[in-house]
């Protein structure tokens, strides 16, 4: 605190002290209107654009190969010769192609290859009885995409999901009916070829938000499981075989690497692409060549 001593004098003395006591409006008016503005919109709920948009498999070359069989007569010295002559086909191709592996539970993890993962329905349990007349436990078990926008767990959101119902698939030679009387049929396998064409089109699609203005996310990171009915408990899934892993990585699976692909959504096409995403690295997957991978996890 300042203080000041004057001597008293005939003359007034008074302080010149230089305090503003003019009122700025300026800018209150587009306040208000903001202000009003946002409560009508609180009382009316604003209307926003859920609609969903279907993005499909972006295109892609299929390269394929098929042999024929041809004899040449041979000469004096050699007799017949069978000869395989390759020919080489190119098309495109929309689908996408999806390959679940279980567990045969033959060996310890610890001490397992990657051919104790197979693309079959008995590893999970199931006889082919229960596959051909699709038994109840059977027709009930399906595979879950949970689509997040982080690999993190603790930060991640769910924001769609995916179901592909086990009556999908590609089939495979099995053995149906008593022990004693056994026949041969095709029975269905954990393999899907998906596409807007044809018999297996759940799954193909991915549904996701028309207007980028309300929630702006094309990017995924998808992860999968299988809800075994016959069980009634869902199996999660690895990108990766764990034989793949040694000593406790095992079990001790680094989740941002091994249990997502990338799907990646794009508005001008309304198309997606999946990637294999590990350290890094990255590689196109979902093609007939190279399909979406997914193996049975197994907990110590």
């Amino acid at each position: 605190m300042n203080n000041f001593r004057y001597a008293k004098s005939s003359d007034g003395k008074y302080f010149n002290i230089p305090i503003e006591i003019t009122f700025d409006n300026l800018g209150r008016d587009d306040q208000i209107n903001t202000f009003e503005e946002e409560v009508i919109k609180n009382i009316i709920n604003e209307i926003k654009d859920y609609d969903v948009t279907k993005f499909s498999h972006k295109e892609y070359q299929h390269l394929s190969v098929t042999f024929t069989q041809i004899q040449t007569p041979g000469g004096p010295f050699l007799g017949p010769i069978t000869l395989n002559i390759p020919t080489f086909t190119s098309s495109i191709e929309t689908s996408t192609n999806y390959e679940f592996y279980f567990y045969k539970d033959l060996t310890g993890v610890t001490a397992s290859t990657n051919t104790d993962w197979i693309v079959d329905y008995e590893a999970a349990g199931f006889n082919d009885n229960e596959i051909y007349y699709f038994a109840n436990n059977f027709k009930g078990s399906f595979f879950k995409l949970d689509f997040y926008d982080t690999p993190i767990s603790e930060k991640q959101k769910n924001y769609l999901s995916i179901i592909i119902p086990t009556q999908q698939g590609d089939k495979e030679p099995g053995l149906i009916g008593p022990p004693q009387n056994q026949k041969p049929a095709l029975v269905k396998r954990p393999k899907f070829k998906l596409d807007s064409q044809g018999a297996d089109k759940e799954g193909y699609y991915v549904y996701w938000l028309k207007d980028k203005n309300f929630l702006n996310i094309n990017e995924f990171y998808v992860s999968a499981k299988f809800f075994n009915a016959k069980i009634g408990q869902f199996v999660r899934l690895l990108n990766t075989p764990q034989s793949q892993f040694l000593g406790p990585s095992v079990f001790n699976v680094d989740k941002e690497n091994y249990f997502y692909y990338k799907y990646i959504l794009n508005y001008d096409t309304n198309e997606y692409e999946v990637f294999k995403i590990i350290n890094l690295q990255s590689q196109k997957v979902g093609t007939i060549n190279q399909p979406i991978k997914w193996y049975e996890y197994v907990n110590p």
